[in-house]
């Protein structure tokens, strides 16, 4: 007996040591399921900064789901989001909730609301044509960034159409000295609103005039009418067809001392 007691106890130690070691493993594989499960109901930010190019797509927004615009959801390959056209009338009203001043609310995607990874998807599409056309660096062309951050956001008010459409996704997209701002309503999944930064030493050679970069900016606005210098001193506006909407474009310089002047670029949809 005392020749096996021995070899019980190491027996006991190992089987011990076992034990608490697959507790372990098994705790930490728990806490990362909880922190993917948190983030797929989330889905607010999403943030890298030095990541290689081959990893930032996928990785930016990492959820998944067969079901477009589901909470939480992710753009199944070989899908598409189908937006919700809206009329002029009601972009009006959307707009005119957004200009009132309200607070934000951040919040998960909803059924028929683009989720992060199409926001994103969306405002890289848009980036690139962008930059093929002269009117950001040519670089960002190839939409490596260096971060990218994004957020889904609804207003704190009562509305008198679906609330649903007030919601919005805030991007932001960051390469170098560069930085582009995007405000992509989450129903239609069209860019309303977007800010480009940049030193006026990668101020692009543009070609086009503003009226030709508004076109680019907000392709799905029928214009009705067009003028310069008018709603809010832009640089230039064009007004939908029933009056109620106008589309505008301003680009300006901040003077930064010692350093070159910063060109920012601002495109953006407002209520006549």
């Amino acid at each position: 007996m005392s020749k096996r007691k021995p070899y019980a106890l190491i027996a006991l130690f190992l089987l011990s040591f076992g034990v608490v070691i697959g507790g372990w493993f098994l705790t930490e594989e728990l806490l990362l399921q909880r922190q993917e499960e948190f983030l797929e109901r989330t889905g607010r930010i999403a943030r890298h900064t030095g990541m290689p190019s081959a990893l930032q797509p996928e990785e930016t927004a990492p959820f998944s789901s067969n079901q477009p615009g589901e909470p939480g959801g992710d753009l199944a390959e070989g899908s598409l989001f189908e937006g919700q056209p809206l009329s002029e009338e009601m972009m009006a009203e959307v707009l005119s909730a957004w200009e009132s001043g309200t607070s934000e609310l951040p919040h998960e995607p909803q059924k028929g609301q683009i989720n992060m990874e199409q926001a994103i998807d969306i405002g890289k599409e848009w980036i690139a044509v962008m930059a093929e056309c002269g009117i950001v660096p040519e670089g960002l062309a190839e939409c490596d960034f260096d971060k990218v951050a994004a957020r889904l956001c609804t207003l704190d008010t009562q509305v008198s159409f679906d609330d649903s459409l007030l919601s919005c996704w805030l991007v932001q997209y960051t390469e170098n000295d560069v930085v582009v701002s995007l405000t992509v309503h989450a129903s239609s999944g069209k860019i309303w609103k977007a800010s480009l930064s940049m030193k006026e030493r990668d101020r692009a050679s543009n070609e086009y005039s503003y009226e030709e970069m508004l076109e680019i900016a907000f392709p799905f606005i029928e214009r009705g009418s067009t003028q310069n210098a008018d709603l809010e001193n832009n640089d230039f506006c064009a007004i939908m067809p029933e009056g109620l909407v106008y589309a505008a474009v301003k680009e300006y310089q901040i003077a930064v001392k010692n350093q070159d002047p910063i060109i920012v670029i601002d495109f953006w949809l407002g209520t006549v």
